[in-house]
């Protein structure tokens, strides 16, 4: 793997840096990103490890990406991953830096990176990502802060979306089933019951049998619920095959899947669903149509996203960017200036409170009255501050022009 180098390395820090690792479809294959999936407890492991090393982080793995977050440049970026990973031998992934993470961040959470533009999934599954982070430490403060604006970019922008069904991948899988008037799906998670109850919601509905390995706990209905002991005779016989399994390693090898083509006098659609995949066909392509993750996502890419969207992404990016890293300069100022108002509406609650004879109850409305009051006066100015990329070459103007001192 090659070292990017931050471009603030040398020099022109900005207060705030951020650094990310991508693996993500198409640069990374299914293979490659299946060997960096980690299991929960192996994820939490090692965010207390990174936590441990003082280094704020975020990992998102789904089937389509992992990402790599952290605080600081990219010697951080490098630690995080030997401390995910230790001495594994990594893919080369995108490195990106400050605000072209944070925009990265803000497409990956409104699914505009995703096969099927706007996807919800992905969505919840930052969320969880972010609740990981933060409650093994791993996530705080202005990152914290960073991470929080990313899922809120994504419901925004997922507001300017046409609707897209749960289980995208799931709904690929399905059209490319096309007529069939049987179909057999291996697993009971979620993406096996997105592509059975789709199936199940067409028109003229094809038999759907689920083989699973506990088929009186599948949570969803099928015309026919198997033990996946029995999936191989699905093979052979079924004219579609969706699998979509949670197993850590390929369901069956080669000889079985090899076995149940050689008995064939059609061709079987295959479609694998699962991550890490299910089936590994090579050399078995005489009778089989195969479809991965990989695969999936290609065939999904029908639409583009409209320049608007993209603007509107990109503002906030930059919104963003500008809070992050004008806070060290504005953040004194805006301080100051608060501090300065409060005391100034206490002073002159009392004295007023003082006139009136006014009670408690009086008093607390009158003070309700001038903080309402210093706070609109004050909003324009410093939202401006702590927003516009400018806002920092304003703090000493303002400073001045309140009274108050601010950062040198």
């Amino acid at each position: 793997m090659t070292t990017p180098v931050h471009p603030h390395t040398a020099g022109n820090q900005p207060t705030f840096r951020v650094t990310s690792a991508s693996f993500a479809h198409p640069d990374t294959t299914s293979a490659e990103r299946a060997g960096l999936a980690l299991e929960p407890a192996r994820l939490e492991e090692a965010l207390d490890r990174v936590r441990g090393a003082g280094v704020d982080a975020f990992v998102l793995a789904t089937c389509l990406r992992v990402e790599v977050v952290n605080v600081g440049c990219d010697r951080a970026n490098r630690r995080v991953l030997q401390l995910l990973y230790g001495d594994q031998e990594l893919p080369e992934p995108v490195v990106r830096f400050d605000r072209d993470v944070i925009q990265h961040l803000y497409r990956v959470a409104a699914g505009l990176d995703s096969p099927i533009v706007g996807e919800p999934e992905v969505l919840g599954q930052f969320r969880a990502a972010l609740e990981m982070s933060r409650a093994h430490g791993a996530a705080g403060g202005m990152f914290e802060k960073l991470l929080q604006s990313a899922v809120r970019a994504g419901r925004a922008v997922r507001k300017q979306l046409p609707e897209t069904g749960t289980g995208s991948l799931a709904l690929v899988a399905v059209d490319l089933a096309a007529d069939a008037e049987e179909v057999a799906i291996f697993g009971a998670g979620a993406m096996a019951r997105a592509a059975t109850e789709t199936l199940r919601r067409k028109e003229n509905p094809p038999r759907v049998t689920v083989y699973a390995r506990r088929p009186n706990a599948v949570g969803f209905d099928a015309d026919d619920i198997r033990d996946i002991s029995e999936a191989p005779k699905a093979l052979a016989d079924s004219p579609v095959v969706i699998s979509a399994t949670s197993s850590k390693r390929e369901l069956f090898d080669g000889a079985v899947l090899g076995e149940a083509l050689a008995g064939r006098s059609d061709l079987l659609l295959l479609v694998d669903l699962a991550m890490p995949p299910d089936f590994s066909p090579n050399g078995q392509r005489g009778k089989l149509r195969y479809f991965n993750l990989d695969d999936l996502a290609e065939h999904a890419r029908d639409r583009q996203v409209s320049d608007e969207i993209e603007e509107v992404l990109e503002g906030l990016a930059a919104d963003m960017w500008a809070k992050l890293t004008n806070h060290d300069q504005v953040g004194p100022v805006i301080s100051a200036i608060l501090a300065e108002a409060r005391l100034a509406v206490e002073e002159e609650v009392r004295r007023f409170a003082g006139k009136l004879q006014a009670d408690d109850a009086q008093f607390g409305v009158l003070n309700q009255l001038a903080q309402t009051v210093a706070h609109r006066v004050l909003h324009r100015p410093l939202s401006y501050l702590s927003s516009d990329e400018q806002g920092a070459q304003a703090a000493p103007i303002l400073a001045e022009v309140f009274g108050v001192a601010g950062a040198d």
